[in-house]
């Protein structure tokens, strides 16, 4: 007999991952924002480049919606990116970098030097006032 699909979990249950990003949050703040000690923050960006200006479109569970006003094309977007993120939180550009999805939509933008509670308030500031 086959091995069964590896996916999803059914049932309503909470992945493995989900629970362990709740309890390193505290449940307070969405799954898109984590503390990687000692004081860094990763945050999950949906990019979405070419737009007219840059915005946060939304906070939501999975990740940041950030429109960015450059085209996706030799890392322009990207750059665009970690300008507008730093601008948003109020620190320098050189406290902001790409962990991962350099080439891809869905990214992990790193901050360092920021707490937790600190990013989620500019985010949800930032995303109120579009």
């Amino acid at each position: 007999m086959a091995p069964g699909k590896r996916g999803k979990a059914k049932g309503g249950q909470a992945p493995a991952a989900v629970a362990s990003a709740a309890a390193t949050t505290g449940g307070e703040f969405p799954g898109c924002l984590r503390l990687m000690p000692p004081s860094t923050v990763a945050i999950s960006v949906h990019a979405k480049p070419g737009s007219k200006v840059a915005t946060i479109t939304e906070i939501g569970e999975e990740a940041v919606g950030v429109q960015i006003d450059a085209p996706a094309r030799d890392g322009e977007a990207n750059a665009a990116l970690v300008d507008f993120i730093s601008s948003v939180l109020g620190v320098k550009k050189r406290e902001v970098s790409i962990g991962s999805g350099s080439k891809s939509r869905e990214k992990v933008v790193l901050v360092q030097d920021v707490t937790l509670g600190s990013v989620f308030e500019a985010l949800k500031k930032a995303c109120n006032s579009s």
